[in-house]
């Protein structure tokens, strides 16, 4: 059976003598990252442009050869990243497809309760004409100083209607389906330098140290806000442009692809459009 590339890892590591703790340590890898590569575990494993970056920089301590290494990692982790991103498409679909099925029994529903309103409103009307009309007996005129009480009118149906095709079109744009999805990261232990992303991707790092609001749009997708507490860190990854607004300018620091950026502000300052390209 052929060597596979994570106990060629694990080999040349104990080569020179080191734990898989004091690797750790050397290359600012999180353990638990450096073992699922060892143990061939792409389960374990963020997505697989910082999976590659992860091999990289562990081959680039251990002093191999990266131009090696790296053919060997596509073939045993893109087989695993190809079908983890069919499944991901997949679920996406069946997601998407539930939500608009339930956006179209809510219109439905909301279409036949107009129609009943309507319908009571109708018959009530068809009542009133077909009932005989009978005399009153008659009363002593009231007083000229007392109050004449008015019944209230059916004038307040209308509202009725507009109040219920109002929450309708609030019940529609809840179920509008989420636009990215975003890769939260909340350990203090991993670096916003020195992991190098695939060079066909463009990644984004924000890591929060004050509580900070972030508006991000990547590509064309539509834009996503996220509300971050301090320690707590969130990337996104876009093949051409990434736009953020920070809410809190100085709360946060910010990486392009591996590399600290700014500082964009002081603190509670609100800066807009900050655009990333490649």
């Amino acid at each position: 059976m052929a060597e596979s590339l994570g106990q060629y890892l694990r080999e040349a590591r104990e080569k020179k003598g080191w734990t898989l703790e004091q690797a750790a340590f050397k290359t600012r890898i999180l353990y638990q990252y450096l073992k699922a590569v060892e143990d061939d575990n792409y389960e374990q494993l963020p997505a697989e442009v910082f999976a590659k970056g992860f091999v990289r920089s562990y081959a680039r301590l251990l002093g191999l050869d990266e131009l090696q290494i790296l053919p060997r990692f596509d073939e045993s982790g893109g087989q695993f990243y190809a079908k983890r991103d069919e499944r991901e498409q997949l679920t996406r679909r069946v997601r998407e497809e539930a939500r608009r099925k339930k956006a179209n029994k809510l219109i439905v529903a909301g279409m036949v309760s107009v129609a009943l309103v309507v319908l009571l409103l109708v018959t009530g009307q068809d009542r009133n004409r077909a009932r005989p009309r009978t005399e009153p007996p008659r009363e002593p005129a009231p007083p000229a100083n007392s109050a004449q009480v008015i019944p209230p009118s059916q004038s307040e149906m209308p509202t009725r209607l507009e109040t219920a095709a109002r929450s309708e079109s609030a019940a529609r744009e809840a179920e509008q389906p989420a636009s990215i999805e975003v890769e939260r990261n909340f350990s203090p232990l991993l670096p916003l330098e020195g992991i190098v992303p695939d060079g066909s991707k463009l990644v984004v790092e924000v890591e929060a140290v004050e509580r900070a609001w972030i508006l991000v749009q990547a590509d064309k997708d539509p834009g996503q806000q996220v509300m971050l507490s301090p320690g707590e860190r969130v990337r996104w990854s876009a093949e051409e442009k990434i736009k953020l607004t920070l809410g809190n300018a100085g709360g946060v620091r910010v990486s392009l692809n591996g590399k600290l950026q700014g500082p964009y502000g002081a603190r509670g300052k609100v800066v807009k459009d900050l655009v990333f390209t490649r």
